[in-house]
């Protein structure tokens, strides 16, 4: 078991090293064929790793700069499925030149795919999002 958590927290930092690189690649692989990414309140899920790769390309045209940093996350293996929770937080500068922080949370679902863990479902939860010196909208941990 301490194996599938090691590749586990591989895959989440394999995930931030796409953002990292902006490679749409590295990125969408870690997510299973049928993947769905839970972006925000009230927006539908994309699911569907091409689905996937093409959004998250769009959505990234828009943010020239981001610096994406993952902890470590917390980790449950039972079998072929698991869960984890993994905090994030990312400086970004969008394409007119605005510069902010966002802080959440991912909680997701993975699966063993062909041998290798992937993300199932991963839900992200924005915890605070505004300036560096968190004068911003703090929504704290989501219920």
């Amino acid at each position: 078991m301490s194996q599938d958590i090691n590749e586990i927290q591989q895959l989440g930092q394999i995930y931030a090293d796409g953002v990292m690189q902006r490679d749409a690649d590295i990125w969408g692989n870690t997510f299973a064929e049928d993947g769905e990414w839970h972006l925000a309140p009230g927006m539908d899920p994309v699911k569907g790793r091409d689905n996937l790769k093409a959004f998250w390309t769009q959505v990234m045209s828009g943010y020239p700069n981001v610096l994406h940093w993952v902890q470590p996350g917390i980790i449950t293996v039972e079998g072929e499925q698991a869960t984890s929770r993994f905090y994030v937080q990312e400086n970004i500068k969008d394409a007119q030149g605005n510069s902010f922080r966002v802080a959440g949370v991912y909680n997701d679902t993975l699966i063993k795919e062909d041998g290798a863990w992937r993300f199932s479902v991963r839900r992200f939860s924005t915890m605070y999002r505004g300036p560096a010196d968190m004068s911003g909208d703090w929504m704290g941990y989501p219920q």
